[in-house]
């Protein structure tokens, strides 16, 4: 399989579409506050449509990234079987990034609450792998990023 970056960005924006409709409804069901788009968007805007539709932009630019990484990863390593399984690994690796740079983010949010100082902020702090958001949250970080990784190798190989 030889390596496609314009494939690789459609894949990616297709999982990450895939991801937030999954992390929505796994939301409702399980009692979260996800939200990636709106805690994207409210770093750059106040709480709002507005910033929801500009986070979901930043995150399915995102997506399409990280897509072009798996995909160049596919080719460094010579992966040209079992691209669905390989790419689920990689969706539970990038899960373990995801939820450890959540803890970090109230460094770098400007509307994030925090422990220190900003205590009322737009968006709640999810703390490493989402704790602070509900017990769930961890199975659902993994979760999702994996219906990423599917998803988006799925497009790919198509």
């Amino acid at each position: 399989m030889e390596f496609e970056v314009g494939k690789a960005i459609v894949a990616g924006v297709v999982g990450t579409l895939a991801m937030t409709v999954v992390m929505y409804m796994g939301s409702m069901l399980m009692g979260l506050k996800m939200d990636i788009p709106m805690t994207l968007g409210t770093m750059l805007l106040r709480r709002g449509t507005g910033a929801w539709l500009l986070g979901l932009m930043m995150h399915l630019m995102l997506g399409a990234i990280f897509f072009i990484i798996y995909a160049a990863l596919f080719q460094a390593f010579g992966i040209r079987s079992g691209v669905i399984g390989w790419s689920a690994v990689f969706g539970v690796v990038h899960a373990v990034m995801a939820g450890l740079a959540f803890g970090m983010m109230p460094a770098l949010h400007p509307r994030m609450a925090t422990m220190r100082g900003n205590v009322s902020g737009e968006v709640p702090a999810p703390g490493y792998f989402g704790l602070k958001l509900g017990a769930m949250a961890p199975m659902a970080v993994v979760g999702v990023h994996v219906v990423y990784a599917v998803v988006a190798a799925l497009v790919y190989l198509a």
